[in-house]
């Protein structure tokens, strides 16, 4: 098992239709000191509702930490329970809780792979019932196809961050593909956002069988017309690649990015859909100065958001390798989306437990990185970023890592000797460091 140790910032108990089971929360995902009031509130409404504890295929899209998709597979041994999320790092987490109960997983990588299972020996705890087939964890982006549906039941605690044209889209995609006829879609999302869904469902086929409004969050739980029908997997596997984003794009646009203008789209879901973040220019100035004279054909840029400096970067360099390295699939998919372009190949890399990568992409050594860190509370991430510089790039190469100056100074206390401090640049509260490997 890959350690996300770490990243564990607290063990929570939890009981649910008789079983008692046990999850691991991090400060760098949702909810990380105890399950949320929303999802408390959906577990309760579904407890008893026959086409979620008798369907024989669910999905948990939106996933997180997996608490919803593991209570129900400790419930339901009969169903085949699909786990899915944008942050692989929920993947990862929920393929630990599913070790902690006790219940077989498979996960997959971004690229459709399947990832080398944990082998350690479950924890001690209370026997579950045996399972018909281990719980599947795969990345994924809320409303697009699925290649492990359709389902009887999904589930999901949908995430006000998305955005309400994805929300709305995943409604209705549900209506349409995800769900067989008959079959049930179970959400909670936040009261402030409970009429506009009032709207989404009003425009699908669906059947209102329960609307539940506590002091936070409100629950549907809606039917999907039509016989239920024999449930068939449909035997694709994992998604393979990095998905279509028509559906998540939000704008396009012309941006000034150093000395060029450079056409960006911009999606739902992530930053800088409209305009370029002071972090982003500063990386990109830095950059300039860094690059200026030296033949860069490889280029490895961490949490590259919506890729504005990879497309900065290709625009300049060509024929150019970019290596983009996130645990966003949709910030992956963003940044292909906008470095497409003649001379330029893209190879995306997913960071999911400390810096170990899931992909299958060439792990060669790089001219130039840029880092963004993932500042996460409680969790030192000098020490891979370090690791990583070390072992991707050349000698002689530069690395620009743009964070806050605090952040800097504790990563330049523990700088190698093998990096020479070229410049600092900051503004508007962020600082630009860059380094030369000697």
């Amino acid at each position: 098992m890959y350690d996300l140790l770490p990243l564990v910032n607290k063990s929570v108990d939890f009981a649910y239709r008789g079983q008692r089971l046990s999850f691991d929360l991090s400060h760098a995902l949702f909810s990380s000191f105890s399950i949320d009031a929303g999802t408390r509130l959906l577990l309760k409404e579904i407890a008893h509702d026959e086409g979620i504890i008798n369907a024989r295929s669910i999905l948990d899209s939106g996933c997180g930490t997996g608490v919803l998709g593991i209570s129900l597979a400790a419930c339901s041994p009969q169903a085949t329970v699909v786990l899915k999320d944008r942050d692989l790092l929920a993947c990862a987490f929920s393929e630990r809780n599913c070790w902690r109960n006790g219940i077989a997983a498979r996960r997959f990588g971004h690229l459709g792979a399947e990832l080398p299972p944990i082998t350690k020996r479950y924890p001690k705890h209370k026997a579950l019932p045996p399972r018909a087939s281990p719980v599947l964890i795969a990345p994924g982006l809320m409303g697009l196809p699925d290649s492990f549906g359709p389902y009887e039941a999904v589930v999901s605690n949908l995430p006000a961050k998305a955005g309400p044209v994805v929300l709305r889209r995943f409604v209705d995609a549900c209506a349409k593909e995800l769900l067989v006829p008959g079959g049930t879609l179970a959400f909670v999302i936040v009261n402030s956002l409970a009429e506009l869904a009032d709207g989404w469902v009003g425009e699908t086929p669906f059947v209102v069988s329960k609307r539940v409004q506590a002091k936070s969050h409100t629950v549907f739980m809606l039917r999907k017309p039509g016989e239920s029908v024999a449930f068939e997997p449909s035997g694709q596997g994992a998604s393979a690649g990095i998905p279509d984003l028509e559906t998540y794009r939000r704008t396009l646009m012309p941006r000034q990015c150093g000395r060029h203008r450079i056409p960006i789209a911009g999606y739902w879901g992530l930053p800088e859909f409209d305009t370029n973040s002071f972090a982003t220019d500063l990386a990109i100035q830095s950059l300039e100065k860094a690059t200026a004279g030296a033949l860069v054909r490889d280029f490895l840029c961490v949490e590259p958001g919506l890729g504005i400096a990879c497309a900065w970067m290709a625009k300049i360099s060509s024929p150019l390798r970019i290596h983009g390295q996130s645990r966003d699939y949709l910030a992956l998919a963003a940044t292909e989306s906008n470095t497409k372009g003649k001379g330029i190949e893209f190879f995306p890399e997913a960071i999911t437990e400390t810096n170990h990568r899931d992909d299958a992409s060439p792990q060669g050594l790089v001219d130039c990185i840029l880092a963004f860190p993932d500042d996460i509370p409680e969790y030192d991430g000098t020490g891979p970023l370090w690791d990583l510089a070390q072992s991707r790039l050349k000698r002689g190469g530069s690395v620009v890592v743009v964070d806050t100056p605090t952040a800097i100074s504790r990563l330049l206390k523990r700088k190698p000797g093998t990096f020479q401090r070229v410049s600092e640049k900051r503004a508007k509260g962020y600082c630009a460091l860059t380094l030369r490997k000697v």
